[in-house]
């Protein structure tokens, strides 16, 4: 008797890793430097709240030493976010290709994170009263792989996070028709 092979007999093929894409190469699309101002802004005051409770607490108890030390180090940490603020401006970028999106953020710690249209759940836009008066908006995409995955894109203008909300919903759509015929 003559073995029959399965018609849909399994494969997995192994995969050659210097043929896939490389996001490194992708030209990421900037955001807009009202991001930072927004940035500073949120810094300056928390500076300006910590500077007001350290000099009411100088001039109200005899350890004006360690206020004087707190108010040092909050000076330094208040030029350390600024510079980092500053900094991640530039490394900030997002691009949307065929099947997917990228986006990257961080300055000491880059992160960039690959999200593939058919993982994404939903899209949202989110602005706030400061957004609002810098004309700024962030994109939020949601993923089925939980929080670690989802994005926020920060400081975009409010038609293009408009745009890309869109553009996204119309491929995730695409694609879960394409999965279900």
């Amino acid at each position: 008797m003559a073995s029959v092979e399965p018609k849909n007999s399994f494969q997995n093929q192994r995969i050659a890793i210097d043929t896939l894409p490389r996001y490194q190469e992708v030209d990421l699309n900037g955001i807009s430097r009202n991001l930072l101002f927004k940035n500073l802004i949120h810094i300056s005051v928390l500076f300006v709240a910590i500077m007001l409770f350290c000099g009411y607490i100088y001039f109200y108890t005899a350890e004006n030493f360690i206020i004087s030390i707190v108010a040092v180090a909050a000076f330094l940490l208040f030029c350390f976010f600024f510079f980092n603020s500053w900094k991640m401006q530039k490394i900030y970028g997002y691009a949307l290709r065929e099947r997917d999106i990228i986006y990257r953020k961080g300055f000491l710690i880059t992160d960039t994170t690959v999200i593939s249209f058919n993982r994404i759940q939903h899209v949202s836009i989110s602005r706030g009263v400061l957004d609002k008066l810098l004309g700024i908006a962030t994109l939020n995409i949601f993923t089925a792989g939980g929080s670690g995955s989802d994005i926020s894109i920060p400081g975009l203008e409010p038609q293009l996070a408009q745009n890309l909300k869109e553009a996204l919903v119309i491929k995730i759509s695409e694609d879960g028709f394409k999965s279900i015929h």
